[in-house]
């Protein structure tokens, strides 16, 4: 399975430019995200939460190893401890929550099993069919 790409800045950048609202250039877009991204990037470094309006909040948490040490080759160490380390959470707001379940009920009902673009893999489907959210005779 090949890997998904995020939408990226300049990406982000066109959609804007080419909304119907839109009164900026393309360059000034894509510089004014770089900018929020950096500052997005330095709060996440301090250790602050970051909220996006209309999305939801990224959280930094600080870790430690506990109990059984099993970590993967990425994440090797020397001496007898493991180092402490980061990690992000995403928590979304509960609108977007809310309008992310109704397009996806729409889209089940319309044929199409998933988000346009993160589809139910195999197993998910299967379950969906004994849910009975999807006819057993799809494929």
């Amino acid at each position: 399975m090949s890997v998904k790409q995020g939408v990226a800045i300049g990406q982000m950048a066109a959609r804007i430019y080419n909304r119907k609202d839109n009164q900026y250039k393309k360059a000034l877009i894509k510089d004014i995200l770089d900018m929020y991204a950096e500052e997005v990037r330095k709060a996440l470094l301090d250790g602050e939460r970051v909220q996006i309006n209309k999305v939801g909040t990224i959280i930094p948490e600080v870790r430690t190893h506990v109990g059984g040490y099993n970590l993967s080759v990425a994440n090797k160490y020397t001496g007898d401890n493991p180092p402490p380390y980061t990690k992000i959470r995403m928590s979304r707001t509960f609108s977007l929550k809310e309008d992310m379940d109704k397009e996806l009920m729409e889209n089940i009902g319309n044929g199409v099993y998933g988000l346009k673009n993160t589809p139910f893999d195999t197993q998910q489907i299967n379950i969906l069919k004994k849910g009975g959210f999807i006819p057993n005779d799809e494929e």
